[in-house]
Parts: structure tokens; C-alpha cells; sequence
């Protein structure tokens, strides 16, 4: 029998084809594919050979949502399809969020209050510290002046504690603290207060003869408040049921907080150490001038971020500026 020999080129060209109807076969599946759906690695591979991505903000909180969505609530339907109505504002907001939302959220576990409270400023200002309501209501979680006074917030002619990352983030959290007491850990009843005050959640109250938020005669930017919260938490508890993809923020710290002896100037800061102005003005938006100005305690503080504390240390230390 004689026996032939394939050349080369042929079985090349016999592999290629194999090759392309096995991945026009994977195709179809495609369609389905999320990047929540990829595990962080493989388990039967190699530590050393794989790139450990690293985790997410989003799904660490998300793991941490406890409160009740009430998902199944007409209202709470409502706002996931207004949130789904538009992805790439809900996207937006979310981006927004990347240099606060680390710290937002490990102050609201150090005070072991829900997770859904760090979601809180993407309701009040869309993760805008500079964002001001129409009643004066300012900062990334939108307090009046005079509840801002009440916390212990400077607001003055050149300074405007309410925009402070983190004067805003402390007494905010303090005041879902004492809502939390005096609605006896009613969370329906205690983020309704934040929006509409304690008087009018209470006067509700007792006029339903109930203490259930779905059942009371508020006013209706209150009715919408709670059940959008909800709404964006779930939406971010569960990204691939929704099909949104959630903006890739680190679960790390972005910024730290340098304690200064003196006022600097934020422009110079930034031309001489290659941080980008922008940048400082997003986290030290209460200064309302390009100086910094000294904090209740009478110290000197600025908000940086991590990258670039070095740079800035030198720096300052140089007497540059």
C-alpha cells in the first residue's frame, strides 16, 4: 500500500482552519460573558502566574449591603428603572465617587453603620463636594448651614466646612448616629429624617399611628429618597443581574491628610511636584481660595493623594513655597 506524506504547508493550513471553526463555535457563548462572572484566579494554576487583580470598592461593599431593598416595592422599582434608564449617568456618579468612597465607607463601618449610608452622597450631590442646592444645602452629603453649625462645621467668608472631605463625612455619620438612636435603629425612618428632618418623619408618625416608612404621608422628595437609595444599592449589590458595569475604583485609600505648619498655596503645590490642580481642588474643596486655611483646632491640614506624598513632603520641607 503506498503511503502518502502530507506537506507541511497543508497541515498548517488544515490546523488554521481547525482552529477558526472552533472559535466561531465560542462565539455565540460571548454574548453572555460579564467580567463579574471571571473568578480572581484559577484555582489549579500557579500563584506566581497569575496577576491578582485587585479588589474592587464595589464589590466590597456591595458583600456589605445589609439593609432590606424592598425590591419588590413599586416605588423601589421605580427608581431602578429611572437608575437603568440611563447607565452612563449612574456610571458617571459612580466614577465620581473614586477618590471619597474609600474613606466614606470605612468611617461608616468604624461607626458599624450600614453600608448603605456610604452610598448616601450619590442621592445628596452625585459625588460632588462643590455640588449646592437651591436652599443653601452644600458638600458631598448637602447640609444646610445651620445643621452644619449644629455638628460643628466652620462655614465663613473664606471657608466652607460643608465641602470638607472629611469635616462633612464625620459629622454626617454622626448625625445618622443620633438618628439611628432616636428612631431606635428604624433605618426607613432614620435616612427619611436626613432628608426631610426629625420633626416631620416623627409628626408622620404619629399621625399614621405607624412606623412604617411605606405607610406614612411624607413629603414626596422623601418618598422618592429612600426607595432611590435603595434602588442604588441594589443596582451595585447585584451589577450582573442589572447588566451595569460598575466603574473600576480600588478598595484602597486615595488620599491622606498632611498636617502643616503654615498656609500653602494649592497652584504651587501642584506646578512644583506634578500634581495635577484638579486633583487638589477635588479633595480640598472647602478651601474656597487657592491657600489653605487652619482647621478648628487652629492646624494647618491638606488633603493629597497617596502618590504624590512624597513629592509634596520634599516639597514643603524644601521651603519652595
Amino acid at each position: 500500500m503506498r503511503m502518502f506524506t502530507v506537506p507541511s504547508k497543508y497541515l498548517i493550513s488544515a490546523f488554521l482552519i481547525s482552529a477558526l471553526l472552533s472559535i466561531s463555535l465560542l462565539l455565540p457563548l460571548y454574548d453572555g460573558f460579564h467580567a463579574e462572572d471571571v473568578p480572581l484566579y484559577n484555582q489549579h494554576v500557579s500563584d506566581s502566574f497569575v496577576i491578582q487583580p485587585v479588589e474592587s470598592i464595589w464589590s466590597n461593599i456591595g458583600s456589605k449591603l445589609t439593609l432590606d431593598h424592598k425590591v419588590q416595592s413599586v416605588r423601589v422599582q421605580a427608581q431602578i428603572r429611572s437608575l437603568l434608564a440611563n447607565k452612563k449617568k449612574l456610571y458617571d456618579i459612580l466614577q465620581s465617587a473614586a477618590p471619597y468612597i474609600y474613606f466614606i465607607h470605612q468611617k461608616t463601618q468604624a461607626r458599624h453603620l450600614p453600608s448603605e449610608i456610604a452610598l448616601i452622597p450619590a442621592i445628596e450631590s452625585e459625588f460632588n463636594p462643590n455640588d449646592r442646592s437651591k436652599r443653601g444645602a452644600a458638600g458631598l452629603w448637602q447640609l444646610m448651614p445651620d445643621t452644619a453649625i449644629e455638628l460643628g462645621i466652620k462655614v465663613r467668608a473664606n471657608y466652607d466646612g460643608r465641602r470638607s472631605v472629611v469635616s462633612s463625612t464625620e459629622a454626617a455619620l454622626a448625625y445618622f448616629n443620633d438618628l439611628k438612636n432616636d428612631f431606635h435603629g428604624n433605618w426607613d425612618l432614620a435616612i427619611s429624617a436626613y432628608n426631610c428632618g426629625q420633626g416631620k418623619v416623627k409628626s408622620a408618625t404619629r399621625r399614621a399611628g405607624s412606623n412604617n416608612f411605606w405607610n406614612l404621608k411624607l413629603p414626596a422628595e422623601t418618598k422618592v429618597y429612600l426607595p432611590k437609595l435603595l434602588a442604588m444599592a441594589e443596582i451595585i449589590k447585584h451589577p450582573t443581574k442589572y447588566g451595569i458595569k460598575l466603574p473600576p475604583v480600588s478598595n484602597q485609600p486615595y488620599f491622606t491628610r498632611l498636617e502643616l505648619n503654615k498656609p500653602v498655596n494649592l497652584v504651587k503645590i501642584a506646578k512644583t511636584t506634578g500634581t495635577d490642580l484638579y486633583t487638589l481642588h477635588t479633595l480640598n474643596p472647602d478651601y474656597r481660595h487657592e491657600y489653605s486655611l487652619p482647621n478648628k483646632h487652629g492646624a494647618y491640614t491638606l488633603l493629597v493623594p497617596i502618590k504624590k506624598v512624597a513629592a509634596i513632603k520634599n516639597t514643603l520641607a524644601s521651603q519652595v513655597i
